[in-house]
This record gives structure tokens, C-alpha cells and sequence, in this order.
């Protein structure tokens, strides 16, 4: 592993566990072994560090999603994939998925890329688009929609994150997975 990467690592984790503002560049490089001045010769700052992480972590999450739709036939096959791939990122990178969540909430994110959408939202809008357009789906705001949908994945990542369920993950994934389908469904 290149310094560059320890030092990618032990931002990822810090920044998930205290929060970027709460964590420092001195912290950064002391826990990664390396010299602060080695951390500003891959980035220009610690907020700099903060986007490209956040943005290595997006791109990572788009393609576990898009890997796990890819053998879907219908809309509605599609958006349980999407779904449970989210569950599916938080089991395998949940550093980067607890990074991801609050981030946004940091203002963080593809805002000053032009973008309308980060690529995650943009897969759960195509998806429910593609099933209005199917009749398979209510014709209502896709964006809103998919908005509603990953709030309320979040909220269970979180409520498991914090072991506050009162149900074991797979039942709380699972209901998940259903309101999302209720929830994108015709009348």
C-alpha cells in the first residue's frame, strides 16, 4: 500500500467515524504513517481529500449497483436490486457508506460538477422512469419518488448501524425492499 493509500484509508475511516470537521490533517497522516506534508502532496487540502474520497465512494457505489442490476428484466426487479444492492454496499464497505451518508448531509457531493442528480439517485430515477413509462409504476415524480426511496434506505442503514431495530437486518432489509416497491407501485 502507497502512502497515498494509507493515507486514503485512514481519511475514509476517520472521516465515517468522527465526521471531516472533527478530524485533522495531523490525525490523517499521524494514523496513516506518514508526514502531514505528505498528505498536501496528493491533495491541496483536507476538504480537497473530503471530495475526492466522496467522490471514490460514489463511483464505487454506482458500480455495485449497476452489477446488481444487471440480470434484471423489469422495472420492478430493477428497483429491488438497487435496493438491496445499497444493503449489499453498507455490508461490504461500510466505512464508505456511513462516509457517503453523511457527506451529503455535509454538503458534499457532485454540486459543482453540473450534475442534476448524484449517479446513485440518477439509477433510482431511471429505474422508476423506465417502470412509469411501463405502466408497472405510478406516473408521479420519478425524482421525488426515488428521493422517498433512498431516504428510507438511509434510515435503516443508520437504525442498523446503530443496532436500533427491533428486528434482526434481513427482516428490516426486506421491509424495506417492499415499502419501496408499495411505494413505486400503480394504484
Amino acid at each position: 500500500m502507497t502512502k497515498r493509500d494509507a493515507i486514503c484509508e485512514t481519511a475514509l475511516t476517520l472521516f465515517a467515524e468522527k465526521g471531516i470537521e472533527a478530524t485533522t490533517t495531523r490525525e490523517i497522516a499521524e494514523k496513516a504513517g506518514a508526514a502531514e506534508g505528505t498528505l498536501y502532496r496528493h491533495f491541496d487540502s483536507k476538504d480537497d481529500l473530503a471530495r475526492w474520497l466522496y467522490q471514490r465512494c460514489t463511483r464505487r457505489l454506482e458500480a455495485s449497483l449497476v452489477e446488481a442490476t444487471a440480470d434484471t428484466t423489469t422495472p420492478a426487479q430493477r428497483l429491488e436490486a438497487l435496493v438491496r444492492g445499497v444493503f449489499e454496499f453498507y455490508a461490504s464497505k461500510p466505512a464508505s457508506c456511513t462516509y457517503l451518508l453523511s457527506s451529503r448531509q455535509s454538503g458534499l457531493g457532485g454540486e459543482d460538477e453540473g450534475e442534476s442528480a448524484p449517479p446513485p439517485l440518477r439509477l433510482f430515477t431511471d429505474a422508476l422512469e423506465n417502470g412509469i413509462a411501463q405502466g408497472t409504476f405510478r406516473n408521479t415524480s420519478a425524482s421525488l419518488v426515488a428521493g422517498w426511496i433512498l431516504a428510507m434506505v438511509q434510515q435503516t442503514v443508520r437504525s442498523l448501524k446503530a443496532d436500533a431495530l427491533p428486528m434482526g437486518s434481513q427482516v428490516a432489509i426486506d421491509r424495506t425492499v417492499d415499502a419501496s416497491l408499495r411505494l413505486a407501485a400503480s394504484a
